[in-house]
């Protein structure tokens, strides 16, 4: 009985056993594929997406790369021109202005200060999986416009005739415009005339002295600021005189005489007065006084003569040079002399009334006359025929009538005549009736 009893208990103690190791194996297998979902699960993974970045020299610019489930993977950033910038977190060019900046575990951003023109091109973020993930970060650098000056005109001095070459260098990503005008510096207001020409060279040819000016070029690519820059053109020609009053000029003995020339010449010139072929200095006798407009490229040269004598007349000459020619003009001053005239002076008197009198050139009897307010006929003082006498009342104001109509043709004179005679016809016609 007891052994029958003892063969029971071993069945069940190994059956247990059996169970338990059953129990373990399911339990290490559930691990076992538990751990391997994990691992498959933490595969690195990197945004690949390719970017584009725009950013003005000097500025700065963080390019972007994201990881999740680094693992042991190590991210490498490469520069454009294939040097590795950095591992991990650890820079290995010898660039102070990158860096990888990370204020997330899954971030790895490049941040590059103070850029340059040349930093443009691909960077690119890889981790070394199997097969290697690679995300591209395209950085385009801009230059604000710029005018090389040591390249570019400042001042142009040229005559009359020649070509003017006016260079105007510039640099800038992308390559800028460059516009041309014209400044009015003789002007006061700031109005600019547009040229009609582009280009970093503006050629005028036969220039003349309407090119003396300011000129600007304006140079813009679209990234601020614009720039400009002025260049002087000087043009420089030989002196013309022009006389500021007639060739022939008279005047009194004593009397004081200024005589006056204009000038114009690039540079201005050497001026004189010369009379008779002698040269003039200042004296008590003359002074000579001189009005520049720089600006204009223009001069007054005035002379003065104090009491003027006979021995001063003659031929004055205005005489300007600089290196380029000269000019002059001559003038003629001679002497006036008095002359006497016999002048004819007769007043008439009347009761009451004294009025001008206008005589004809053929008829002087003293009752032709007009009054300045005479504006109808006067039957009273009617003139007839030259043996008519004149009808005037005794007690009545003189009055003068205009006879300028004798002796003249016009339609107006005949029918004042006219309007004369028509009461005496009148009375002439009822007498015969």
């Amino acid at each position: 009985m007891s052994t029958v009893s003892l063969g029971v208990e071993g069945l069940l103690s190994a059956s247990s056993v059996f169970m338990a190791q059953m129990c373990l194996q399911v339990f290490f297998s559930t691990i076992v594929a538990s751990v391997t979902m994990t691992a498959a699960n933490m595969h690195p993974k990197l945004n690949t997406t390719t970017e584009h970045l725009t950013v003005v020299e000097g500025g700065r610019a963080t390019l972007p790369c994201t990881v999740q489930s680094m693992g042991d993977q190590v991210v490498i950033w490469i520069s454009p021109k294939k040097t590795v910038i950095s591992m991990g977190d650890r820079r290995l060019m010898d660039d102070q202005r990158m860096s990888v900046e990370r204020p997330y575990i899954s971030i790895w951003n490049l941040l590059i200060r103070n850029i340059r023109h040349n930093d443009t091109g691909y960077y690119e973020c890889r981790i070394n999986t199997s097969p290697v993930q690679t995300k591209k970060v395209f950085l385009d650098v801009k230059v604000p416009p710029a005018i090389v000056s040591q390249m570019s005109s400042d001042r142009i001095v040229l005559e009359e005739g020649q070509t003017a070459t006016l260079v105007c260098n510039v640099t800038g990503i992308p390559q800028p415009n460059v516009t041309w005008y014209k400044r009015n510096h003789k002007g006061t207001s700031n109005i600019k005339e547009k040229i009609g020409s582009e280009g970093e060279v503006l050629i005028i040819h036969n220039v003349s002295r309407n090119c003396d000016d300011i000129y600007e070029c304006y140079v813009d690519n679209g990234v601020p600021p614009a720039v400009s820059k002025a260049i002087r053109v000087v043009v420089n020609y030989a002196p013309e005189v022009h006389l500021q009053h007639p060739k022939r000029l008279g005047q009194y003995s004593g009397k004081e005489t200024v005589l006056d020339c204009l000038i114009q010449a690039n540079p201005l010139a050497v001026t004189d007065w010369l009379v008779n072929g002698q040269k003039i200095t200042k004296s008590d006798k003359y002074d000579i006084e001189i009005f520049k407009n720089e600006v204009e490229n223009r001069l007054n040269l005035a002379l003065r003569i104090r009491d003027i004598s006979p021995s001063e007349f003659g031929m004055y000459e205005c005489f300007a040079s600089n290196f380029l020619g000269e000019d002059k003009e001559e003038m003629f001053l001679f002497e006036l002399t008095s002359t006497s005239t016999t002048t004819t002076t007769s007043s008439t008197a009347a009761a009451d009334t004294t009025v001008s009198r206008k005589q004809p050139p053929h008829n002087n009897r003293p009752g032709d006359q007009k009054s300045a307010e005479h504006s109808r006929p006067n039957y009273n003082n009617i003139d007839g025929p030259d043996n008519q006498p004149n009808v005037t009342p005794a007690n009545s104001k003189s009055i003068a009538i205009d006879n300028s109509w004798r002796g003249n043709g016009s339609s107006s004179s005949f029918a004042h005549k006219l309007l004369y005679y028509l009461p005496l016809l009148w009375l002439l016609a009822l007498v015969l009736h």
